[in-house]
């Protein structure tokens, strides 16, 4: 066993194959939005146009995909259950690369598409929220949200290069082998994952948080830690369903989820519409993007530092101020500019406390089951701010009132964390929670 002499206030210690999984889970995100995110702005033009299928048919079963693939995740999730997170992650990646290069690249029906993005959300999605998650709240324990932190800028990542990677990319290979790079990306990362990562830190030859043996055996539960390999979760899906912190689990991070995406997604046209010049509003995207990763990192701090909660009450605030700038934009140019500044720095924290919320109530031994319900019914709440937003522009022609929806559904989301007792169904907070056999 490795020992260490850090204690876990060293924040950022982590040791080798401690960052491994970091990178790995960063990857892993660079990947779910290369194939079903931002990726697609370069990727379905291309596979639409050479394949001679219709785009807008295509770009609407992404939604469909979506639905599709969150039925998936709870099939995906048993799974995990049985087999473990780090061997179905590694699996995850490898299908995504293969069914990405093989399948969606030469979809020659819409059939065919439809059916390759509902396999690529699935396995993305679940990769990152069911397993990637799962795998760092039980390797960093108390270091969780730096570590999230670090992993989730790899979304933020994505959204600042992969335009440009892959055009670059698809100009010097040709569209086919030039997206397919990422697929092959997402192939090798997985079987990286598959040797290297185990899902105990203790079976790795580390303790949790990398600490020294003496700080393990005197600040962790030891008998814990030595079966977590062969815990059974004692949560069922109807127990999950008629807990009341379930559903604290997953509204909060999906009322910052539905501010994020009905932000972001409409960003650019709503820069534009306070007076930015397209090509000011796209620049303005990738600013935001840049901001973002130092705010996943950040915000990751705020969580480890203060805890779960008071850091999601933070991030709930700064957020809607950020929106409320952006309001402002429409008296001044200048708020504009300081609504990017904050709103960017709002892209990572989002990511983070999907993770790393649930995680906090229900703790790294119960996390992995209870997300199995939590993601999936967060996610379908998420979706819904593209009909916020399709409603709001029929009826007033602008997003103004989108704003304000969303700059007060994060408040919402900051008075239910702090109604939350963020450590309700943690056996590490609450030893006495675990079943005496």
């Amino acid at each position: 066993m490795e020992e260490k002499t850090n204690s876990v206030q060293n924040i950022n210690s982590f040791g080798a194959k401690g960052w491994f999984l970091i990178l790995y889970s960063l990857l892993a995100l660079f990947v779910n939005v290369s194939m079903t995110i931002d990726g697609l702005n370069v990727a379905l033009p291309l596979v639409t146009e050479n394949n001679q299928l219709d785009y807008d048919i295509c770009l609407s079963l992404g939604t469909v995909a979506g639905f599709v693939g969150i039925v998936l995740m709870f099939v995906i999730g048993k799974i995990r259950e049985k087999v473990g997170s780090r061997l179905t992650s590694g699996v995850l990646l490898i299908i995504a690369g293969v069914v990405y290069c093989l399948m969606y690249l030469n979809s020659s029906s819409i059939v065919m598409y439809g059916a390759a993005m509902s396999i690529l959300v699935a396995a993305t999605q679940s990769c990152v929220y069911l397993c990637t998650g799962a795998l760092q709240a039980q390797w960093f324990p108390r270091k969780r949200g730096v570590a999230v932190g670090i992993s989730t800028t790899g979304a933020n990542i994505g959204s600042a290069i992969l335009v440009p990677l892959m055009t670059a990319t698809t100009t010097f290979l040709g569209w086919k082998m030039g997206l397919s790079v990422f697929g092959i990306l997402s192939i090798v990362v997985g079987v990286l994952g598959l040797v290297v990562l185990r899902d105990n830190p203790l079976d790795a030859g580390y303790y949790p948080d990398n600490v020294s043996k003496e700080v393990y055996e005197k600040e962790y539960l030891v008998e814990q830690d030595a079966n977590k390999t062969t815990y059974v979760s004692d949560w069922t899906v109807a127990r999950l369903l008629t807990t009341k912190e379930t559903w604290l689990a997953i509204l909060v991070p999906a009322c910052m989820g539905l501010g994020l995406v009905g932000i972001v997604s409409q960003f650019v046209n709503r820069n534009v519409s306070l007076g930015l010049s397209q090509g000011q509003a796209v620049g303005a995207m990738t600013v935001a993007a840049v901001f973002g990763m130092l705010g996943s990192y950040l915000f990751g701090v705020l969580d480890t530092k203060l805890g779960t909660k008071k850091a999601a009450i933070f991030y709930c605030f700064f957020f809607a101020v950020g929106i409320v700038m952006n309001l402002l934009g429409n008296f001044h140019i200048a708020f504009v500019y300081i609504s990017i500044v904050m709103v960017g720095a709002s892209l990572g924290g989002t990511t983070n406390f999907q993770i790393s919320w649930p995680a906090s109530i229900f703790g790294q031994l119960d996390y992995p089951t209870a997300n199995t319900v939590i993601y999936p019914i967060m996610y379908c709440i998420i979706s819904l701010n593209f009909a916020i937003n399709g409603f709001v522009l029929k009826i007033s022609g602008n997003l103004n009132v989108a704003y304000v929806i969303y700059a007060c559904l994060l408040l919402v989301g900051a008075l239910l964390a702090g109604l939350t007792d963020s450590t309700k169904w943690n056996k590490d907070v609450h030893p006495e929670l675990m079943k005496k056999n």
